[in-house]
This record gives C-alpha cells, structure tokens and sequence, in this order.
C-alpha cells in the first residue's frame, strides 16, 4: 500500500525543547568489538528469532545486536550471554514528517540507560530526513522489526492519515508492554484504536483541533503527562523525558531510571506504583 500524501501542515507553534543527547557511546572500543563478532563467526540478527537465541546485554556498544546460537561469552565486549528474549526491545517509529527533537531525545534516553535493546522503525530502510536537518536510516522496516516491549511515538505531522502506519501501530501497540507518545503521537493511537476517553496531555494546537483528528480522546493543555495504563503520554518533548524515565522504571527498576536521570541533568522522583 502506497504512502497517501498528507494533509497540510497547520500552523503550530513550536516550543522549543532542548535537545539533551548522552555523550557519543560508539567509540573506537565499540567498532572494533562488533568486528571482533563478525571474526568469531556470531551472525546478525533476523525477523523471528526465538528464544534460542542469545546476545550480550545492553552495553552501550554495538554488540548488543549481534546474535549467537549458544550461551557463552560476547565475542566483542567478553560479557556473559543472554537469551534474546530475556532483554526488552525498544523500538521508536520514524516517519517523514516526525519530530526531531521527541524522537531523538527519546531514542537517546533509552539508548544510555542500557536497559534495552533500543533501535528505529519505520515502513522503509531508506532514508528518511528529520526536521530538514538530519537524515536517518531507520534501522528496521515495518516487515523485519522484532516484537516490540516498547513502542514509542513521537511528536509530528501525516502520520496518522497513513493506513500503513496506523496498521503497523495498531498491531505493535497491542503486544507491547509499554507505550509512550508525544504530542500528536497521541493522535496516531487514537486512530489506531487506542485512548478512547482518556484525558491526553496536549498543546494548544491539539487543544484547539484535536477534536477534529481524534474525536473520542480528551486533549487536555493542563496536562503535561500522564500514564493511562501502558499508555505514558506526554505533552512535549520536555514532558517525554519525564515519560521514558517512568518506562525505564518500570523495565529496570529505578536506580537505572535514576542514572538515567542524572545523565540527562534531571532531577527525578520515581513514579508510585
């Protein structure tokens, strides 16, 4: 099914947030571990692997995404093996129109509390330009990403006018564990099915049209986030730290959401259960 073209952009003010991104994990140690896997013989991974396979930790290397058929030790960073599907899968969908800076600042939170296995989706490997600034090539598509444990949704425009996105959301969102929007991301679940009657964190320009898009959800401009359910949905990118801190929680525990936390210089209280 073919991308539809969507609708307008409408005027939307943006708060700018800033972009708070951990120091750059991929150092010279990282590459060489990964070709140090590729040497031992360990093989990347593939679409339905099952529990017979196994993989280091998060580590803040690459490793971490190449598999192995046995337990033992990593063959880049020497740590001890684990089964696959023992490490939460943390996947944040691209699109063309996503935001920037609620998508990277999510991904970049998730990436350094090293409390999952944390990549992009989107309905292609090619490609996609962010913001008309950065381009990125979403590490899987649609058809080859793995089952998610957190589905994120970041802040932007189309998305939720595109068929095949929604269908994808709608199936993914329903087996995750967690899932968290920002701003419209909350529009994109509304019309995949989700939120009906909650009361959504929202900024003026949701405040204003978001009965238009999404009919069955209250958008409310009081908020900045709330968790309903799995659902953790924040207002804006400022409000998403706060949402991926309470998902780290509950995948880690909160001393990680802590260190988390203090990587990015934010103060944190963790959340009640």
């Amino acid at each position: 099914m073919g991308r539809q073209t969507p609708a307008p952009r409408p005027d939307h003010p943006r708060e700018l947030q800033p972009l708070a991104i951990p120091p750059p994990m991929k150092t010279l140690t990282g590459t060489l571990s990964v070709v140090l896997g590729l040497v031992l013989g360990v093989r990347e991974p593939t679409p339905g692997q099952d529990a017979a396979s196994f993989v280091c930790p998060p580590c803040g290397a690459e490793c971490h995404f190449i598999t192995y058929p046995k337990e033992g030790k990593c063959g880049g960073c020497g740590m001890g093996l684990v089964p696959l599907a023992t490490v939460p899968q943390v996947g944040v969908l691209l699109f063309p129109d996503a935001a920037m800076a609620s998508s990277m600042t999510t991904l970049s939170l998730f990436v350094g509390s090293n409390a999952a296995r944390v990549f992009t989706v989107a309905d292609t490997s090619e490609p996609l330009r962010l913001s008309d600034a950065l381009e990125v090539r979403p590490q899987f598509a649609f058809a080859d990403a793995p089952k998610l444990d957190v589905l994120v949704v970041p802040d932007g425009f189309g998305a939720w006018d595109d068929p095949m996105i929604l269908e994808w959301v709608k199936g993914a969102a329903e087996k995750a564990r967690c899932v968290l929007a920002v701003g419209a991301g909350s529009v994109v679940l509304a019309k995949a099915g989700f939120l009906a009657g909650e009361r959504v964190p929202a900024r003026r320009f949701l405040v204003q049209r978001g009965k238009e898009l999404a009919p069955d959800v209250v958008f409310d401009g009081d908020l900045d986030y709330r968790r309903a359910g799995k659902f953790y949905l924040a207002r804006d990118t400022g409000a998403a730290i706060e949402a991926a801190l309470a998902v780290v929680q509950e995948l880690a525990g909160e001393e990680c959401a802590r260190r988390a936390a203090e990587e990015f210089g934010r103060p944190w209280v963790a959340e009640q259960k």
